[in-house]
């Protein structure tokens, strides 16, 4: 009953304070509001009620610590993987995320990419280009594909300071991927296409996966 309770009082708040009160502005630019419990206590949003929420894909560390690459480098409190252009070399990171229950099954996936660079450029067509490659596939039932999706973002930092930074984002389509599915990715830097190769190389700070989710807490601990 106290566990009930609790629930009752947190959708409340989400109508009442984190969302405003009736005739607010705020309420202008935001999504309807319709919520209900389950006998589970999950709170479903309904109609076009939903939350962007972001997940940071975990890494592999294992691999980077079997070969010493890609470099972990520090700016004052930040710290990230250095990589060159990739060369069959291991200067590449690998990520992965279970799709969370509360994703609503049909939007697309968000990523970002934070990063920065770790020497001052001079020409107006310097660049640098990623390449993150993804797949899914559902545990139990698939196997593990042999293939994968590239998506490759080129990026001009024209005429730049050391340390510049910058995000990186793209979308995944959700396609038949399911909640519960494994969805790996595998990150490494190529040559540019259109630009100038930029001089040191780019910092990768963060990788965030951003799902579009329906539904506020689990049903099963799956």
């Amino acid at each position: 009953m106290k566990k009930l309770l609790l629930i009752i009082l947190l959708a409340l708040s989400i109508v009442f304070i984190g969302c405003g009160l009736p005739g607010e502005p705020m309420l202008d630019d935001m999504y309807p509001r319709d919520i209900y419990l389950t006998e589970g206590y999950r709170i479903i949003l309904e109609g076009d009620s939903k939350v962007w929420l972001e997940f940071r894909p975990d890494l592999d560390f294992e691999t980077v610590r079997a070969f010493g690459k890609p470099t972990w480098v520090t700016r004052t409190v930040f710290g990230g993987f250095s990589l060159p252009i990739y060369a069959a070399d291991n200067e590449e990171l690998f990520l992965e995320i279970c799709v969370p229950n509360r994703w609503d099954g049909t939007s697309d996936t968000h990523v970002h990419i934070d990063c920065w660079i770790t020497d001052a450029q001079d020409a107006v067509n310097d660049a640098f280009n990623l390449r993150v490659a993804y797949e899914h596939y559902e545990s139990g039932v698939d196997v593990v594909p042999l293939t994968s999706t590239n998506v490759d973002v080129e990026t001009t930092t024209g005429i730049a300071v050391a340390f510049q930074s910058y995000q990186i984002s793209f979308d995944i389509a959700a396609g038949d991927m399911l909640v519960d599915d494994m969805l790996s990715f595998r990150l490494y830097r190529i040559a540019v296409v259109l630009g100038n190769e930029i001089d040191g190389e780019i910092v990768i700070n963060h990788v965030g996966a951003i799902f579009n989710c329906d539904k506020i807490g689990n049903t099963t601990p799956e």
